[in-house]
């Protein structure tokens, strides 16, 4: 086994038993769930779709009652939503076939709302269009049932609009989350080395280069073990609701090529940033201040995300094509370019090529970077310094 590996395999399992690895692999996906489905839950057990009891005041004449209740006057309905007798009510003014305004009132706030609007403005169509055909208002309730074509240049078409933009999404908060993870750790542990004297020892028996790949691969491999684990219990809530999943898989066309270009746009970026990483590890002299200069890079990796609807919608703006080709923000752009549109090939051979080649020199340049402020203890070298450090041979 080759000293790198060793680093690697060293730094890959040391940090997966890190409380805070497993804190945030283990606790991000807790508390989305917990955030985002703690509330609907709530509101859906505190009131049931059978359990809503809706009134109306009718100022037209024109609305018979149905399963809903009638009254007379406004000051009668609020009175037994008040002793809760209804649950809504709502008064539907004389100028409404008009102006197709109406007031609802509810007994307290109702994060269902979405669901008591959707079971009145049921009820006036019905009344609106009684004596048409069912179907004909059936269809008025459901006007379209739509699938979604793109038709490119050459005329030809596609119809994975929406999976295609959520594998593009994904793809973009995956790369980030890992940049994130992994230059985190990558950051603490070099900065932690340096200022325990332990990276004296270890490059006593190893060259400045094999330290630096074996900490990129070892770390990264952790990045990638974090968000295989976050797939892992995202597909586990996703299958224990059936009819959700088998929608989703119905929906989803997902092409081997964008898999593929995804996959090496993934792991040339993750060369790129981690070297940069490690080279800030170096050059910093506490964690916060190292974490402070990756901010800088990790925003700049993040604009096309930022970008996500200008860069999906307008596939072909020269801005779209100048973030194509930085290496920074080349594999977030032109994942989501390749899944909502057609890109030439010459672009994305142009593009990778770029990304490989970026990611090989920023490898060389940290190593100097590395090799020659790694045991400036306490010292902070200036812009000049590091400067020289990248021009000498």
């Amino acid at each position: 086994m080759t000293k790198w590996t060793t680093i690697a395999k060293h730094e890959y399992t040391y940090n997966v038993r890190r409380k805070e690895f497993l804190f945030v692999t283990l606790g991000m996906p807790l508390f989305i769930l917990v955030a985002m489905g703690l509330p609907i839950l709530l509101a859906g057990s505190s009131i049931s779709h059978a359990e809503y009891r809706i009134g109306y005041v009718d100022r037209t004449g024109l609305f018979e009652p149905g399963d809903f209740t009638k009254y007379a006057g406004e000051e009668l309905a609020k009175k037994d939503l008040l002793d809760n007798k209804i649950t809504h009510f709502f008064v539907i003014p004389a100028d409404y076939t008009t102006t197709g305004k109406i007031t609802i009132f509810a007994g307290k706030k109702d994060l269902m709302g979405r669901t008591v609007e959707s079971r009145i403005k049921n009820f006036l169509i019905d009344n609106l269009l009684k004596g048409e055909n069912k179907d004909i208002v059936d269809r008025v309730k459901v006007p379209m049932n739509s699938e979604y074509f793109t038709l490119n240049e050459k005329g030809e078409t596609s119809n994975g609009g929406l999976s295609d933009f959520i594998v593009s999404v994904a793809f973009a908060v995956f790369f980030m989350l890992s940049i994130f993870t992994s230059s985190n750790f990558l950051l603490q542990g070099v900065v932690e080395e340096k200022e325990n004297r332990v990276m004296e020892i270890l490059l006593s028996s190893v060259s400045y280069r094999e330290l630096l790949i074996g900490k990129i691969l070892g770390l990264g491999a952790v990045g990638l073990t974090q968000i295989l684990a976050w797939l892992v219990i995202g597909l586990g809530v996703l299958t224990s609701n059936p009819v959700v999943f088998a929608m989703l898989l119905d929906r989803m066309h997902v092409s081997v090529p964008l898999l593929l270009f995804g996959a090496s746009y993934f792991m040339l970026g993750y060369l790129a940033f981690a070297s940069i990483m490690a080279g800030l590890g170096a050059v910093a002299t506490t964690s916060r201040e190292g974490q402070q200069m990756a901010g800088v890079f990790s925003i700049v990796g993040a604009i096309p995300l930022a970008l996500s609807q200008f860069v999906i919608t307008n596939p072909g703006a020269p801005l779209t094509i100048i973030l194509s080709y930085f290496p920074l923000t080349s594999p977030v752009t032109m994942i989501m370019r390749l899944s909502t549109a057609e890109v030439q090939y010459y672009e994305v051979v142009i593009s990778t090529m770029i990304l490989a080649v970026s990611a090989i020199i920023i490898i060389e340049l940290s190593v100097k970077v590395f090799r020659a402020s790694l045991l400036m203890y306490g010292k902070n070298p200036t812009l000049k310094e590091v400067v020289r450090y990248l021009s000498e041979s």
